[in-house]
């Protein structure tokens, strides 16, 4: 499992070191199209076959591994006391890639190489498809610079940058002033990247004891068992090497703002498939989520079959908030006019439309997962999305789009869930959502007529049962019942609903 620290580089750090950063990544990309151009004339390595024995001693063939393409790279492009004269000297036609970083060349070797190699599985695909559509473009690179550990330096050694009394500094290696050197930049470092910085680093000196412990008391070429490969991965977030990011700002000098990315993984086990775990514990903790617009989240944690609590997150206020967002477009738009091809229209707005549905799916799915933590559940039950259809009833155009994009927030809540919850050990499956909030949870599965919902309440039409309830509570009880295998669908179904199925993601 991964994620990324980004720590800021403030907006007045000196003009040396800002042209130094973008000449840096202008001469990466560089590098990057120069060894594209070297592996588009030599496109037959990639069809190219090996032979290797696989495990079980028979004989097979293979395509040239990353490893071999840049080897392949290197001899043919560096000058070396084995190769002095490469086919294409990358110094002759870059002299400022002299005294480059080993690791950065190689990673620029590798991006070409798998750039190149996608581009061209497309071009043939392309070609045997009848040439329809248009043709597969290489492009041009633009990636970010990647600080590895002999680029990168910290004081005393360790993974935390270093405290000085006004600014925070990590020296990172870049292009400047005609040469390669180490450069300090000063970032914003917040508390709770502080934190996580030194967990890394806690962790890092603890699996280099673990490995050392375990070398120690091994014989040469003995392999490792399980349980010594399990002591050495990291159970809390450790650092990757660095990254240089940057993004387009008019707040900024130049137009552009910088960042360096922290990339931190750990080992996360991956949880067994939703029926291995019902078929082991019927009656096992689990979390069924029902989405809405009103209600952006109706929750409910399950254990032996009873419900144990309940949340209900609120999006009246969300949905407001848009839509008077898109309302104010759609009146810009009527004022503006048609505008020339090209031209994106209420930029600002549109971006605090994203901005808005993005922070409260980040924020609706924390507390789902916060919710299924606190409850010890270990699989998260979603209604399975399908395509959007427009309302019938009549509704403003700015209305119809609210309606939409309320619809597409639910599906960035669940990949969001997704994520968070694996971090946490935790499934996350869905559900076909048909009739979900139109049956009753409470009645006998021999009586499976339909209710009736009016706006956001369910009546039972059961005469010997009165049930009056909220209709995504009554659809979230449901999803447990479809989880658990009792829920019954009703003897007559809509003509237009599909055959019952369920969705496992």
């Amino acid at each position: 499992m991964k994620k990324t620290l980004r720590l800021g580089i403030p907006k007045d750090i000196h003009a040396i070191k800002r042209q130094a950063i973008a000449d840096t990544q202008e001469l990466y990309n560089r590098v990057i199209r120069f060894y594209m151009e070297f592996f588009v004339t030599h496109l037959g390595i990639f069809e190219e076959k090996v032979p290797y024995t696989k495990k079980n001693g028979l004989p097979a063939e293979r395509h040239w591994t990353a490893q071999e393409l840049l080897t392949f790279a290197e001899r043919h492009t560096l000058s070396t006391g084995a190769h002095p004269e490469p086919l294409m000297p990358l110094i002759s036609a870059m002299p400022q890639a002299e005294g480059m970083p080993t690791g950065l060349r190689r990673a620029a070797i590798n991006h070409a190489s798998g750039k190149v190699k996608g581009w061209h599985i497309l071009h043939k695909q392309w070609e045997h498809g009848g040439k329809k559509g248009g043709e597969p473009q290489l492009g041009a690179p633009h990636e970010p610079v990647t600080f590895y550990a002999d680029m990168v330096e910290y004081p005393d050694v360790d993974l935390l940058p270093q405290v000085k009394v006004q600014q925070v500094f990590i020296a990172v290696t870049l292009w400047m002033a005609g040469a390669w050197r180490k450069v300090p930049l000063p970032i914003t470092l917040p508390s709770y990247a502080h934190d996580a910085l030194l967990a890394a680093e806690a962790e890092r000196q603890r699996i280099r004891a673990e490995k050392a412990l375990i070398t120690a008391r091994k014989a040469p070429k003995e392999p490792w068992t399980a349980e010594e490969r399990a002591a050495v991965r990291p159970k809390v977030w450790v650092t990757r090497s660095l990254s240089l990011a940057v993004k387009r700002d008019k707040r900024y000098p130049g137009n552009l703002r910088f960042a360096l990315h922290v990339p931190m993984e750990k080992y996360v086990p991956t949880p067994e498939k939703a029926k291995a775990q019902l078929a082991a514990n019927p009656g096992l903790p689990v979390v069924t989520v029902d989405l809405g617009v009103n209600r952006l989240a109706v929750m409910g944690a399950f254990a032996l079959g009873q419900l144990l609590a309940t949340q209900f997150i609120a999006g009246g206020a969300l949905n407001h908030q848009r839509h008077l967002l898109l309302n104010a477009i759609d009146k810009k738009r009527r004022q503006s006019g048609r505008l020339p091809a090209g031209v994106q229209d209420n930029v600002h707005l549109w971006e605090k439309v994203r901005h808005l549905d993005e922070n409260a799916a980040r924020q609706v799915a924390r507390q789902i997962v916060d919710f299924a933590l606190t409850h010890d559940a270990k699989v998260i039950v979603f209604e399975y999305l399908r395509r959007y259809q427009a309302p019938k009833e009549h509704m403003s155009r700015a209305g119809r789009k609210n309606h939409k994009r309320a619809y597409w927030l639910r599906g960035q809540i669940v990949q969001w869930v997704r994520d968070l919850a694996f971090r946490e050990g935790i499934l996350t499956v869905e559900r076909n959502p048909a009739y979900t909030s139109h049956m009753c949870p409470h009645c006998p599965h021999e009586y499976r007529n339909v209710g009736t919902r009016v706006k956001h309440t369910f009546t039972c039409s059961n005469p010997d049962h009165a049930y009056v309830a909220d209709a995504d509570f009554v659809g979230m009880m449901n999803l447990y019942r479809k989880w658990n295998g009792t829920f019954t669908y009703p003897s007559q179904k809509r003509k237009d609903e599909p055959n019952p199925m369920q969705a496992t993601a």
